[in-house]
């Protein structure tokens, strides 16, 4: 048996490999610490870009990566929004109320959207959204009205009178701009148009006209009363009278102040489409059309009808008592099951006769 003997290590090599361990230790630890150090200052520049209400970016930051992805692909479409009447749900029910409303609306916003799309709170009720690639304009109007839709139905509060919808600007890269800075421009003058004309709704940059508005209204010269009232009478009026809700809510409010006092009756319906959310929006928006059609063709020409959101129509019956208008609601559903068939959506209705305003009870 043959024994074999190694030579012990030097003191010095000992020393010199403990020296190195603890420089490898310590070098570590230093990483550690710098990695540490690296993460708290992205959380912090995270947090900075965050807006500490609504979870969603801020202003910092949005320009430089819509820019970003506008170099890669010049393609794109770029929404801007804000809350109709925001100021008043503040006036009315305070801040926190209407902060609250603002984190409903982020909210409804997120679920609206598609995961490659950058969201952004600006400030105040201001909101932008950047969907990169291309889309045409079909499916940018359904992706706008999926978002109206979503926003709509989250803001709808119970004990809350005043209703809060959305206004929309709408541009498009490249035909718009390729620049966040060009977009934002053109779709605040876009969206400039839509709170010029009434609120609540969207609308292109490209559909406005040189003047900056949506081609609705024109220089008028001056004529004759006659030959007002002789180009009024023009039109042949078919069914209800159709306006938008704006005016809805002035013939309303006439009608409160004046008509009601003279003991005549007036019924406010409101016919909305139950779909649960599971129908696609394309779908909804066809069976919408059918209800507005059943709905102005069943009433007469001295009723007023109005689209109260993407889901839901307004109607005000004159001179029928509460079991007329069910009568007339009856003959507008079956009209609306004949015209959808297969497709018929549940549709349920809420009906309350006008009473006079205080005013005229004082």
């Amino acid at each position: 048996m043959q024994t074999i003997f190694q030579p012990e290590m030097l003191a010095d090599d000992k020393k010199r490999v403990l020296e190195l361990e603890k420089m490898k230790k310590s070098l570590e630890l230093q990483l550690q610490e710098m990695a540490k150090t690296v993460e708290k200052q992205q959380e912090m520049i995270a947090m900075a870009r965050r807006d500490p209400l609504t979870g969603l970016r801020n202003r910092d930051g949005v320009s430089e990566q819509v820019n970003a992805m506008l170099q890669k692909a010049s393609e794109g479409t770029f929404f801007i929004m804000d809350m109709d009447n925001f100021k008043s749900v503040n006036d009315t029910y305070g801040h926190i109320e209407g902060d609250r409303v603002l984190v409903r609306f982020s909210g409804a916003l997120r679920k609206a959207i598609d995961a490659e799309d950058i969201v952004a709170r600006l400030g105040g009720d201001e909101f932008v959204v950047f969907s990169p690639g291309f889309k045409d304009k079909h499916e940018v109007k359904a992706k706008a009205q999926r978002i109206v839709r979503q926003i709509e139905r989250a803001l709808v509060a119970p004990g809350r009178l005043l209703r809060v919808t959305v206004s929309m600007g709408i541009a498009r890269a490249p035909r718009s701009g390729v620049t966040y800075e060009a977009l934002y421009g053109n779709a605040d003058k876009a969206l400039y148009a839509v709170k010029s004309d009434g609120k609540n709704g969207y609308q292109f940059y490209e559909d406005l006209d040189e003047a900056g508005t949506n081609g609705a209204n024109s220089t008028r010269s001056q004529i004759s009363l006659a030959e007002i009232t002789m180009r009024l009478r023009e039109k042949k009026m078919e069914g209800s009278f159709v306006v938008e809700y704006s005016n809805f809510e002035k013939i309303y409010r006439f009608m409160e102040r004046n008509l009601v006092r003279e003991k005549r009756e007036v019924q406010c319906v409101l016919f909305t489409l139950d779909d649960d959310m599971e129908a696609d929006d394309i779908a909804l928006q066809r069976q919408l059309e059918h209800l507005q059609h059943a709905v102005t063709t069943s009433l007469r020409k001295g009723d007023v009808t109005t689209n109260y959101s993407s889901s839901q129509v307004l109607a005000l019956l004159m001179d029928v008592n509460k079991e007329n208008a069910e009568m007339v609601v009856n003959r507008i559903l079956a009209k609306y099951r004949m015209e959808s068939g297969e497709d018929a959506m549940k549709i349920t209705y809420d009906a309350e006769q006008l009473m006079a305003s205080e005013d005229i009870i004082q």
